[in-house]
């Protein structure tokens, strides 16, 4: 399905992905963290913006989560902005108004999205003929930059939670040129909500939830198999401190040893699941 624009001109240029490009495409969305780091959006929104836009394109992919309420996505918890070309230096700003605005239109079948926990997505001929998306703030923002929206989607992150969405919204300058119809689009999405209900589905609305810069860092040095003293030396911080975000880190990934810790750190362990109930079922089998 070609991402035609609603106002009667050509098309958005746009290049088919071939296989490479697909497979590409998964495997760096497989690499964005299994736990909810302070960057996860950030680093989505890379990973999407890098996808989409062929050089020399310009224009931002936007990724974030935040609540539907009624056909609106609102409460923005959590905004990465991946900026290229001409864009590339307005992420900051872009971001700051998104987080300023607060909430944009759904644009997509949020009754569909409630009922399916896959992505619903709604692509830029949908999106522009929308009266709620023109009036918006966040459609007369992109509008005044010279961009189109291409997609905005959206999935659900737990299936416990029917409101709380991982949220894309894609835009490009009418001049520029992104890779791939709507089938491409919707498999980076699935595999990207895929890795977000991995990493996110077990966080609360509240930041302090969320791995913060300081502890992703002790993390990654736990996943090496260094010690607190070890870390101690190498961060030049005190042994007290180092253990003080371990036990931080423990309590907001569930995890009841420095084992599952890890393992919960590399994707191996969902948040739901515990090493050592599964240990001794199998050796009670």
């Amino acid at each position: 399905m070609n991402i035609i624009a609603s106002d009667g001109r050509n098309p958005l240029a746009h290049t088919n992905a071939g296989p490479e490009q697909v497979v590409e495409a998964v495997e760096r969305v497989g690499r964005l963290p299994a736990i909810p780091t302070h960057d996860w959006c950030e680093q989505a929104a890379a990973v999407a913006g890098s996808s989409l836009f062929v050089p020399p394109a310009s224009g931002v992919v936007a990724v974030g989560v935040g609540s539907l309420q009624g056909d609106n996505i609102d409460r923005l918890e959590s905004v990465g902005v991946y900026g290229v070309g001409s864009q590339a230096g307005e992420t900051d700003e872009i971001r700051t108004r998104l987080r300023g605005i607060g909430f944009f239109p759904a644009g997509v079948n949020t009754d569909k999205l409630k009922s399916d926990p896959t992505v619903a997505v709604a692509p830029v001929a949908q999106i522009r003929e929308a009266s709620s998306w023109k009036s918006s703030a966040i459609g007369r923002l992109l509008t005044s930059r010279g961009l189109t929206a291409v997609l905005i989607g959206a999935g659900l992150i737990a299936d416990t939670d029917p409101s709380r969405v991982l949220w894309v919204l894609g835009a490009v300058e009418d001049s520029g040129v992104y890779v791939g119809d709507m089938v491409f689009a919707m498999v980076i999405l699935l595999a990207m909500l895929r890795r977000a209900r991995l990493a996110l589905s077990g966080v609360g609305r509240n930041s302090s939830d969320w791995i913060s810069p300081r502890e992703q860092e002790i993390l990654k040095h736990l996943v090496l198999g260094k010690s607190v003293r070890q870390i101690a030396e190498e961060t030049g911080r005190s042994a007290h401190t180092i253990h003080d975000h371990v036990k931080s880190l423990h309590r907001k990934l569930n995890a009841t040893s420095r084992g599952e810790l890890i393992a919960r750190a590399l994707g191996h362990v969902t948040q739901g699941a515990r090493i050592r109930e599964a240990s001794r079922k199998i050796r009670q089998t």
